[in-house]
């Protein structure tokens, strides 16, 4: 029996609106507006404490170190850090804007992930995402291999890849283009990949293939390769039988959706996704609900919303498909369900979808309905997350587990109640609650970035912060 953990990436304390996201609507229509750092990570923490009250094992991994000097300076910029970080925003606020990035927190892009009973070697593969289709995301491939190794050295059978070349060939932006379904116990997997272009060495130019077909892309460029995704699958060696590549609508680039996981989502033996998540997919897809239900015995339910009923626009808007699936484990919880006695799945919804009208009509048909497989549907404010572009599922990583890997993990990163309360005093104490560009150029900002810092590594490692004083 295997479970999903969920590891979130806390929200950091230079979380800001550079508007620099490929594709993300969100993050060009907030670009440079002022920010809040402390709800944010206020309104994450929530969150996840939310999943962990469900019973399911929630983990954190803490910010990495903002500004990413490195990355500043491998730029020419010359003389102090202050200086350098003066002449960044005067000449560069791209550049500024990428050495403080927060977009760390939407986990979803630090990897994808393969159980050990989905690969043919029995083993755990890691292949953290190289992002290298943002500058902003590209130098957190190093960062995230290092959380990975950190949570998950002490598991059996495991393999820590490197990130996929840093090529345009091989853009590869983690689980958020990856989908695994499976039967109730978790046991077998079936790995589904989407991806937004075809990208191959053989495929010729960009302007030949749109000069032919203008579906490879238009208006933002695809974030996810074809190469990239069966590289990956290679690597984990995954089961061809049981890997499935689809590509994504153009249209729904177009509009905005930069990953999957903006207008598709999957849980156990459920996927739902929008009617213009995929194009020319009827093959794989049919594909995938016969070999589905030949392993298992039971039927995929494929939940497909017509553009009719939620536009591909107010999906976008909304989040409904960056919502997550959730099957809470009721030992210890005190929940109530609608349709049955037995407990099924919960909906995690962003309160944008309870505020578009098409989308909570969707949900309360959905929610009624004696076949579907959710009890009920909860709403979250995650509105600072939202701004930047990212929903409830961005902000985890779902790594499949039994028992005995879950009980080799390290003890800490995993939100208790009392480590739940050390990360709130910290974010309410020292988190600033108005951030934008001009913030970074502050003389003592850099020395209050790294106070924060050893605070939250203080109450993430169990080390009492109370010895030190302001």
């Amino acid at each position: 029996m295997l479970i999903e953990i969920n590891i979130d990436g806390m929200i950091g304390p230079t979380h800001h609106y550079g508007g620099l996201g490929v594709g993300n609507l969100a993050s060009h229509a907030h670009r440079l507006q002022a920010s809040n750092p402390r709800q944010a990570a206020m309104e994450g923490l929530a969150k996840a404490k939310l999943v962990s009250e469900l019973g399911i094992p929630q983990f954190l991994w803490l910010p990495p170190q903002r500004p990413n000097l490195e990355l500043l300076q491998s730029f020419g910029f010359r003389g102090s850090v202050h200086e350098q970080i003066k002449e960044a925003f005067l000449t560069a606020p791209g550049v500024l804007s990428a050495v403080f990035s927060g977009a760390f927190m939407w986990a979803a892009n630090s990897a994808t992930v393969t159980p050990a009973v989905d690969s043919q070697d029995n083993r755990y593969h890691f292949t953290p995402a190289n992002l290298v289709s943002s500058l902003h995301r590209s130098h957190e491939a190093s960062e995230r291999k290092s959380s990975m190794e950190n949570t998950f050295s002490s598991v059996d059978f495991h393999h820590h890849h490197d990130p996929l070349p840093y090529c345009v060939l091989l853009r590869d932006e983690g689980a958020a283009n990856h989908m695994r379904l499976s039967d109730p116990t978790g046991e077998l997997g079936f790995n589904v990949f989407v991806y937004g272009e075809d990208d191959s060495p053989q495929a010729g130019t960009h302007s030949e293939q749109n000069h032919e077909d203008r579906r490879t892309f238009s208006k933002f460029l695809p974030r996810q390769t074809k190469l990239a995704s069966e590289t990956i699958a290679r690597h984990h060696r995954l089961n061809p039988d049981s890997t499935f590549f689809l590509k994504q609508h153009p249209a729904a680039i177009d509009a905005g959706v930069f990953h999957n996981d903006v207008i598709a989502t999957s849980h156990e033996n459920v996927l739902l996704h929008h009617e213009f998540a995929f194009i020319d997919a009827d093959e794989e897809l049919n594909r995938l609900e016969k070999t589905f239900e030949s392993r298992t015995g039971k039927p995929l339910i494929r939940v497909m919303v017509p553009n009719s009923t939620v536009s591909i626009e107010e999906s976008v808007q909304s989040y409904l498909f960056n919502s997550q699936l959730l099957t809470p484990q009721l030992s210890g919880t005190n929940l109530q369900w609608t349709h049955s006695s037995s407990p099924r799945m919960i909906f995690l919804c962003p309160t944008q979808c309870q505020q578009t009208a098409s989308v909570k009509r969707f949900l309360d048909a959905f929610l009624a309905s004696s076949d579907n497989p959710v009890d009920e549907v909860k709403y979250v404010s995650v509105a600072q997350s939202m701004a930047g572009g990212g929903g409830p599922a961005c902000l985890r990583l779902r790594v499949p587990a039994d028992q005995r890997t879950l009980d080799q993990l390290p003890p800490f990163g995993r939100l208790t109640n009392q480590l739940y309360d050390a990360l709130l005093q910290v974010v309410e104490k020292h988190y600033p609650a108005h951030l934008t560009l001009e913030t970074f150029c502050e003389v003592d900002f850099l020395n209050h970035l790294n106070r924060i810092e050893l605070e939250l590594e203080r109450a993430y490692f169990g080390v009492s912060s109370d010895q030190t004083k302001d």
